[in-house]
């Protein structure tokens, strides 16, 4: 990842206000509360931009090219269903994988499939040498949800949001750590909960979760190791 890259992802908008008037958010004025919010919609235009001009995922982007970006990144389709739901909306629900690197993609459309409603790429990475670890966790605490999962080794599982910047934080991980075709945890948190799933009282996750595995291909199932 480029510094300007990482200057624009890291911006804090509403910490950038606070400075500029010297108060917190709480203590704003009605005038201050609008330059607040003229200022980080103006930050989020310039991160879109940004974000669509090195080909990485954003929040503007429509479904159809989330979806090409990720085949061009070597990502294969493991899983494809439709969503009917409210007002004969019809969407659709992914897994996608990338067998090299041991990436695994769920993530649904939104109106009509017309843009991302939300997504997690979860993978394992190991860190190049134990004086990378330290920094390697700094990253996974900034850029992503995760942990270590085997000290001896350097291994690290983690999990990033796909709508905005995954490929510049993936890359900026990989300057630590390498990641893993094989996870190392069978049993690491995975949610492959759709919307409509969430709508079925008392829903089970984990049966949710598996059952939609059971229905991907061997080469994805030997990745997550279920």
């Amino acid at each position: 990842m480029d510094e300007k890259t990482r200057n624009i992802l890291n911006k804090d908008s509403l910490a950038d206000t606070e400075k500029f008037f010297g108060k917190r958010w709480d203590e704003f004025d009605d005038v201050e509360n609008i330059f607040s919010i003229f200022k980080f919609m103006g930050d989020n235009i310039v991160k879109g931009d940004h974000l669509r001009s090195i080909g990485d995922t954003n929040y503007k982007m429509s479904w159809e090219e989330f979806k090409n970006l990720l085949l061009s990144k070597g990502f294969v389709n493991a899983l494809t269903y439709e969503l009917k739901h409210d007002k004969d909306e019809i969407d659709e629900c992914i897994i996608y994988y990338q067998p090299i690197k041991g990436w695994v993609i769920f993530a649904t459309s939104y109106r009509n499939k017309s843009s991302i409603n939300g997504g997690t790429l979860y993978a394992e990475i190991q860190a190049n040498k134990k004086e990378s670890l330290n920094e390697l966790s700094t990253r996974l605490t900034r850029l992503s949800t995760g942990g270590l999962i085997d000290k001896e080794n350097l291994i690290c599982s983690t999990s990033h949001d796909v709508r905005e910047g995954l490929f510049s934080k993936i890359e900026d991980m990989e300057s630590y750590g390498k990641f893993l075709p094989v996870w190392t945890d069978k049993d690491r948190f995975l949610w492959f909960v759709d919307y409509v799933d969430k709508n079925i009282e008392g829903y089970d996750f984990k049966k949710i979760t598996q059952s939609k595995i059971e229905k991907c291909s061997q080469e994805f199932r030997n990745i997550i190791r279920r």
